[in-house]
């Protein structure tokens, strides 16, 4: 199992919040997450098995490029045998600017749509470099040269910005003083170009980050996880938990949780 990260900088990054790659060999069912940001997802081997709440016997992914749209926790990956992705993780205020046109719920074959950044015939000589993520950038700063946040995602980058800097740790309220907008109109705003409510939002970063602290912290006890992410009450981080995840954070954490190895700290 080997898995990379690289974080863009510059102009990109207000694009792009991550890219990673990934390689699992033999790998049982792999939990996945939803960080509420939409993935162009490079799939090399092009044969796995997505399970969701809408798919719980699976749906074959036979795309070598692809995305999720509108699926319900609890999520996971099945390999054939091996699986490698390289997969370009957009920052969520670009969720409805790049994905608009999907409204559908399910897996999504996007190698018309994304032509002109990859070619499904060079999928595998993208995986046979060292490091592909200079590769990548050169890329998308090409294909994202013309693309321009309008004021709407500046807005929203401005309050999704603030979210990540308290880690989730703080009500819509707190954002309706600090911005001067009403709750329906914070609401309305996430729905349109994140396509998530904003509470929704907020108790996912706060349970990513318990995640990334349990990651490092394999050992810390559920209840001082539940403190280090601002709950006082153990039960309420369950259900929290329970609602962005699809299953209690105990079992979560008890599943391979291979994608989340890269927010392991060396």
């Amino acid at each position: 199992m080997s898995i990379l990260k690289y974080t863009p900088s510059g102009k990109l990054s207000n694009f792009i919040k991550e890219i990673y790659k990934s390689n699992f060999i033999n790998e049982d069912r792999i939990p996945v997450l939803d960080d509420c940001c939409h993935d162009l997802v490079i799939f090399k081997e092009a044969n796995a098995i997505f399970f969701s709440k809408e798919f719980e016997q699976g749906t074959l992914i036979p795309y070598s490029i692809f995305s999720l749209f509108k699926v319900t926790p609890p999520f996971a990956i099945e390999p054939a045998e091996s699986l490698s992705f390289l997969t370009i993780k957009f920052q969520p205020w670009c969720n409805n600017l790049i994905f608009s046109k999907f409204k559908k719920t399910g897996v999504f074959d996007l190698s018309e749509e994304f032509a002109a950044l990859v070619k499904i015939e060079e999928v595998n000589s993208l995986f046979e470099l060292e490091n592909p993520f200079v590769e990548m950038e050169n890329r998308l700063s090409t294909y994202l040269k013309d693309v321009c946040l309008n004021e709407k995602q500046i807005l929203i980058k401005a309050i999704i910005e603030k979210i990540y800097e308290e880690k989730g740790q703080l009500k819509v309220s707190e954002l309706e003083i600090q911005f001067g907008l009403s709750r329906q109109y914070l609401n309305r705003l996430f729905r349109e170009e994140v396509h998530y409510t904003i509470k929704h939002f907020i108790g996912m970063v706060r349970v990513v980050n318990a995640v990334k602290i349990q990651v490092n912290q394999p050992n810390i006890s559920m209840t001082s996880l539940a403190y280090e992410v601002g709950y006082f009450d153990q039960a309420h981080f369950v259900r929290d938990f329970q609602k962005v995840a699809g299953m209690s954070p105990k079992n979560f954490f008890n599943l391979n949780g291979a994608f989340f190895r890269r927010h392991k700290v060396n």
